[in-house]
């Protein structure tokens, strides 16, 4: 099979797309994808997402769905190779936190639509964390992310300045997390703007002077649309 090479903005190749129901039972949906669509954002402490399938052979009846499965996703940028460019939960599974709707588009085919979040959004609902943290923030934070939500994802965590000791009143892992990035100092950058997200690569406690530090990837340049530079036209 010849090489398939990227044609258009925002498309992937779906590598595997398993949803394991509550029973135990594997389901393959690759063939069966309708879209897929994955939230990520800077102010949002786990990934979430929709993806729609068409149920052609009535899924709902094997399980059936009630938002306790697992997906196991791992999708990749067509043409494109290296870690960077794959989105990978095939060890790491999503979660299906709920159906959101079922509709029926002919031929006893139903489009059903799911919500779907990090496992770690779902530990973090059901754990309370009380007892006393001692160590800088940026350590208390690696703490919450690798032993109380129980996490195997990477963690870029920007050390932070100082010792702290906390006790933690039996509230949520990501309540101790909003603490520590309200609170937490650079030690390289003094600066109190830290920010804590995952990303579909890991998660990141990092503040903002570290990241305006990074090379940038793309510049952008301002130009009046119709016109021409000195040296003609724009390679774009």
């Amino acid at each position: 099979m010849a090489k398939r090479e990227l044609r258009n903005g925002g498309e992937f190749n779906i590598v595997q797309c398993d949803l394991i129901l509550s029973n135990g039972q594997l389901n393959n949906l690759k063939p069966a994808l309708v879209g897929l669509t994955i939230f990520e954002n800077i102010n949002q402490y786990a990934i979430t997402g929709t993806i729609t399938i068409q149920d052609s052979y009535n899924l709902a009846s094997y399980g059936p769905i009630i938002g306790q499965e697992y997906l196991k996703l791992k999708i990749a940028t067509p043409g494109l190779s290296g870690g960077e460019n794959i989105i990978d939960y095939s060890i790491n599974p999503l979660m299906i936190t709920a159906v959101d709707d079922r509709e029926s588009i002919g031929n006893n085919i139903q489009a059903t639509t799911m919500s779907f979040c990090s496992r770690e959004f779902v530990i973090n609902q059901r754990t309370r964390v009380k007892r006393t943290l001692v160590g800088s923030y940026s350590d208390i934070v690696q703490r919450m992310v690798e032993s109380d939500l129980d996490s195997k994802k990477e963690l870029y965590s920007e050390p932070s300045a100082d010792k702290k000791k906390i006790l933690s009143p039996n509230i949520k892992p990501f309540d101790v997390i909003s603490i520590a990035t309200k609170n937490a100092v650079s030690e390289k950058f003094n600066q109190s703007t830290y920010f804590f997200w995952e990303r579909t690569s890991g998660f990141n406690f990092r503040s903002l002077g570290d990241m305006y530090s990074q090379t940038p990837k793309m510049t952008y340049e301002h130009t009046i649309a119709g016109t021409r530079n000195e040296k003609g036209v724009r390679d774009i």
